[in-house]
């Protein structure tokens, strides 16, 4: 029973966080910071537009005209607004496992018994910002960012949360055995107590969870359009060419 009620945290694998895969290509790491947009190279910058929505490739100015600087600068602006939401999503993951382990901490009295759980998933939560940002706090866009996510950041996700899984169980029991040893509950209610928490459990993934698949769609798109509108770009300023952002 215990495992059953527990493993509800095990939704938050492939089927919710790692749900949405795009079909589109980051070939190199995309930066974020302040206002500028450059893609890396070799772990050096080849593209920028900085916050003044100049371009400059290896370094060196690229002269647009009117018509050319409109286009870049609003796809610069549509970079800054949509790309970081990535992170935000992977940052509601671990939200999800927050709200399901606050359903499942405070059935009990023993709120100390949930402590270490708690840590882990702070650390989860902690991972999945690192996954999008670097130490000088910018945003990153990891090259080959989709194809990580379908392989290795799933394992990796799905690994943490059995970590989760198995801590909240241990959780449980010693929060269970303290109620019972102090007599504040019978077999007859612990069993009506699982079966209540074991629908709140369900509620809570059912809901966090369709409106984060709601969010990974809307943003997947959103990661389409910028390729398409980038394909527009590369005739406009054909120095860009070889140096996509994106591939479909």
């Amino acid at each position: 029973m215990i495992k059953g009620l527990i493993g509800g945290l095990l939704l938050l694998s492939s089927s919710t966080v790692y749900a949405q895969s795009c079909p589109v290509d980051v070939p190199n790491p995309i930066h974020i910071d302040k206002g500028s947009v450059s893609v890396y190279e070799a772990g050096k910058p080849k593209l920028l537009i900085d916050d003044n929505n100049n371009l400059f490739i290896n370094g060196q100015q690229v002269d647009l005209n009117a018509m050319q600087q409109k286009a870049l600068t609003a796809y610069s602006d549509n970079m800054q607004t949509y790309l970081p939401q990535m992170a935000a999503l992977a940052q509601q993951g671990t939200g999800l496992a927050l709200a399901v382990l606050k359903d499942v901490s405070s059935s009990f009295d023993s709120q100390a018994a949930f402590a270490k759980v708690q840590t882990l998933v702070n650390q989860l939560s902690k991972q999945a910002q690192q996954k999008f940002h670097n130490q000088q706090g910018e945003f990153v866009m990891p090259a080959d960012v989709f194809s990580s996510m379908d392989t290795t950041w799933k394992t990796e996700f799905e690994n943490a949360m059995q970590q989760v899984t198995v801590e909240s169980i241990s959780s449980v029991l010693a929060a269970l055995a303290d109620e019972m040893k102090n007599g504040d509950v019978d077999f007859s209610q612990m069993q009506t107590k699982f079966s209540q928490l074991k629908t709140q459990i369900t509620d809570t993934v059912t809901q966090h969870s369709g409106e984060m698949k709601v969010k990974a769609n809307d943003l997947c798109g959103s990661i389409e359009g910028l390729a398409k509108q980038e394909q527009q770009l590369q005739q406009i300023i054909p120095q860009l060419q070889n140096i996509p952002m994106f591939k479909m």
